[in-house]
């Protein structure tokens, strides 16, 4: 396991005891490596997350959804700090994005632009797809990052395995990708996404209001056969996540875990 300090780096933890927080070796699809890329696009994705696009040479690939070390130049020096991909392995840039705050490497992440450079390492983890059983995918805020890429692996690659997000966030103006979310779901008849606002909503607002309680759950896994459940977020979002999927008699096996430290709560409650 690598230990991530505050800031919202990806703590990278697989089946089994969310407590525990215990996690596995890098799993790529080979060595680890290390190379240095120009950054293409720059985006602001809402008022507190922001986004890039990095090149992505052509001999390295990675699984739906690993992560890497990012290294930034900051005003203090040279720093790397493990992010999830936050796209297909199928496209053709890496993406990461994360929530804003006023750390050295926080600052130095939003200044980016086209053209600089950046220091990429890995792939790393096992917090992966599995591309033969259904799957049910469960989000609070910036855990939505390696979930989208999943959903865009399943959508490019036509997987015939049904997928549901349940997307969390407080407002709606948070709701990171979701015009791309939208886009899957229309391009995937299999792709089906279930948003929920843990404070009020809009005038308007198309999905639920609330945390995500058994009751979504049971939603999103309806008439799905032995799915999956891959749940990203803060600690305490995974682990009251996980609660839930135990006392509902979810095998242990069947819910994969990625908990980001740094981040305050999504709203999710047990």
């Amino acid at each position: 396991m690598i230990d991530r300090e505050a800031g919202g780096q990806p703590e990278r933890v697989t089946s089994g005891d969310p407590v525990a927080m215990s996690g596995r070796g890098h799993g790529g699809v080979g060595p680890p490596s290390g190379f240095r890329v120009a950054v293409v696009a720059a985006r602001q994705l809402t008022p507190t997350v922001h986004a890039i696009e990095v090149g992505k040479p052509a001999t390295f690939g990675f699984r739906a959804i690993q992560f890497t070390f990012l290294q930034v130049r900051t005003e203090v020096g040279l720093d790397a700090r493990p992010m999830s991909l936050a796209t297909s392995p199928t496209r053709p840039h890496l993406e990461y994005a994360a929530r804003t705050s006023d750390s050295p490497f926080k600052r130095a992440f939003v200044a980016l632009r086209p053209g600089d450079e950046v220091g990429v390492f890995g792939p790393i983890g096992d917090f992966v797809l599995d591309e033969t059983r259904p799957a049910v995918l469960v989000a609070g805020g910036i855990g939505i990052t390696p979930l989208k890429g999943m959903a865009e692996y399943a959508a490019d690659l036509a997987l015939p395995i049904p997928i549901r997000l349940i997307y969390s966030n407080r407002s709606e103006d948070e709701v990171a990708y979701r015009d791309e979310l939208a886009t899957l779901e229309n391009h995937n008849h299999r792709f089906r996404v279930l948003h929920t606002l843990t404070g009020a909503p809009g005038p308007g607002w198309p999905g639920t209001v609330g945390r995500i309680d058994d009751h979504l759950l049971q939603q999103a896994a309806f008439d799905l056969e032995e799915p999956v459940h891959y749940v990203s977020g803060t600690p305490g979002f995974v682990v009251s996540v996980w609660r839930l999927l135990r006392a509902a008699g979810i095998a242990a096996e069947d819910i994969r875990v990625e908990a980001f430290r740094g981040y305050a709560s999504a709203g999710v409650g047990p």
